[in-house]
Parts: structure tokens; sequence; C-alpha cells
């Protein structure tokens, strides 16, 4: 499972949901299964949800008599909770990083790493449309509102114009050709375009507020809900989440990894936690 991928913050995440056994929670993305692994071990049964098949796979092994595992995205949340009789649930932990699996698979494009990947970054194998199609068909505008609202990236007009004439030439097929086309060496600055063009892909934010909706109106009174996220964007919108509803906050600020973690797991060194309980 580590080389799949290793769970952020975990013993924080299973202090903070308060899991003991006999609990039930829900565990919204899956991905390398580590935190549901966790609580499977602690006796507690966990309702997981995730959008990529691979992650799907990959846990299968946990699927038991304390475990099911549903294809979904987690916007769907309270409907896929409903449909499996897993509602008044105790703890609902959502970890919005994009795993390790997906950032070293070159076929799913979503790192700025491999040349030759072609521009996808869907969670998914849906309908929605991929990099290719934001990057070679959006107008100018569409494109600088993606990187300056996503990737809060100071250059979002010049960037997008390098797009729009560089996809005149021929189309920006793969993750190499469109950093070739956005001339810059600041890895900051592709990362902030990485990052926006995922986000829109597979509208991360609007899931996010979705999800959020939907975990309060399945959590008990008493059950809290933890969120791990990686960037300013999501942590604003989980932060005034938590404000804005009837959830008393547990810690004014969010928790992040030791310094420790932040060294064996350098993908950690974002992360966020914030944890909330209904009241």
């Amino acid at each position: 499972m580590s080389n799949y991928h290793t769970p952020v913050l975990l013993q924080e995440v299973i202090q903070g949901l308060q899991v003991t056994a006999g609990k039930r929670f829900i565990d919204a993305t899956l991905g390398g299964g580590g935190h549901t692994k966790k609580i499977l071990e602690m006796g507690a049964e966990v309702l997981a949800i995730d959008e990529d098949i691979d992650a799907i796979e990959e846990n299968e092994r946990l699927i038991g008599p304390h475990c099911r595992i549903v294809q979904g995205n987690f916007r769907d949340i309270e409907t896929i909770a409903k449909n499996n009789n897993w509602t008044n649930v105790d703890g609902i932990l959502f970890d919005l990083g994009v795993s390790s699996h997906q950032l070293d698979t070159q076929a799913r494009g979503f790192s700025y790493r491999f040349d030759d990947a072609p521009l996808d970054m869907r969670f998914g194998d849906g309908g929605k449309r991929s990099a290719f199609d934001i990057v070679n068909k959006s107008s100018e505008e569409e494109l600088f509102d993606i990187f300056s609202r996503f990737g809060e990236e100071e250059k979002a007009l010049d960037i997008a114009r390098l797009i729009i004439s560089s996809r005149k030439k021929h189309e920006i097929t793969t993750v190499g050709e469109l950093r070739l086309c956005l001339s810059t060496k600041n890895i900051d600055t592709v990362a902030r375009i990485f990052q926006a063009l995922r986000i829109a892909v597979n509208s991360e934010l609007e899931s996010l507020q979705s999800g959020l909706t939907g975990g309060v109106n399945i959590v008990k009174v008493g059950g809290r809900i933890a969120v791990i996220s990686f960037h300013s964007l999501e942590d604003r919108i989980v932060k005034r989440f938590f404000l804005n509803n009837k959830l008393n906050v547990i810690d004014k600020k969010p928790i992040i990894p030791s310094s420790v973690e932040q060294q064996e797991n350098r993908r950690s060194r974002s992360a966020k936690l914030r944890i909330a309980e209904k009241i």
C-alpha cells in the first residue's frame, strides 16, 4: 500500500475523528486506502468512495463485512450514503490530495514531470472534458479565468495568450508541449498552471462545496468531519464552510504534518487538516 500512496496526517486524522471500535465512518476519498485500512484495524466500519477505478481495484482486498467500496465522486456523498444505508455516521474524511499513484502514472497527465504524458488530468473515466480540451478549445478569456482563479497566477493573461498563439500552429497534446509553450523555467508557475487545469477539469472546488454540504447532512450530532487540503483555495472553502454552518471547530488553526513526516513524505508539506464537530 505504501508504494501506491502514503497516507498524510494518519494519526492526526484517527485522533481527530475519535476512531474506536464499532463506529461507522465514510472515507470520501479512498485513494491508496491508508486511512481506511487504519480505521478498519481499529475495529470500526467504513464506507469508502473514490472516482478512480485504479484506487478501487488497488483496495478490493479491504472489502468485507466492515468495509464497502463505491465508485463515485464525493460531491454525491449524501446520495451514496443513503443508497448504502450508511447515514448518521460518526465521522467523515475528505483527503483532497492527488495520490502518489496518480502523480506517478504517466498516462494520467497529472504531473509536469513526464513530457510525453497526454493532457488528461481526469480523476475518473467519465465524459468530462480533459485538460487537452481546455487547453485547445477554451477562449483566451476562459483560460485567463482558469489560471487566475484556480492557479492564482499573476501572469495568467500572458500565459493564456501564449497558449492561444501556440495552438494556432498545432494542437497542444502532451505535457511537454504545454510546458514548452509556457516559455518559463519557473517550476512554481508551471505547478500553478497544472493545478488550475486539474481543478477545472474535475470541478474540484464545486465538488468540495457539495461534498461538505452533503457530509453535514449525514454525520450524526457529535460526529466529526475532517478535511485535508493541499492549497489555499481548498482551505479557504473548508474554513468558511465550518464557520458558516452549525459546526464546532476543534482547532482554530489547521493541523500540519510534523517536521519528521514532511521529511519522510515530501508531498505532505502543503497539507492542512481541519476538523469540526456537528452540534
